[in-house]
């Protein structure tokens, strides 16, 4: 659910959990942004929950891409869906005025 990328993310995430990349794969080459779109909805066994308990893909891949020698342009954006996404508009104002400079 939660811990695993929809479908159609799926072989974007394990292109970039390969271990034969070389830690300078995308150094001085990408700036990256990632926005979780998670849903608490789905983890039916837990009281309280948060925008940070939905979003463990996209987490594990700004991590990585960091790794990888990525540059972050913006934060990384959580969000769930049980909370209608609120948090989305907000990361996307952020990442235009970004990009505006």
């Amino acid at each position: 659910e939660n811990e695993a990328p929809t479908e159609d993310g799926g072989a974007c995430i394990r292109f970039f959990k390969r271990r034969t990349h070389p830690e300078t794969l995308m150094k001085d080459k990408v700036n990256f942004a990632v926005l979780g779109l998670g849903d608490t909805n789905l983890l039916l066994d837990r009281q309280h929950t948060s925008a940070k308990d939905c979003n463990q893909v996209a987490q594990a891949l700004d991590l990585r891409l960091e790794a990888l020698g990525g540059t972050r342009f913006c934060d990384r954006g959580e969000s769930d869906e049980r909370s209608g996404l609120t948090e989305v508009e907000p990361w996307i104002a952020l990442l235009a005025e970004k990009i505006k400079g």
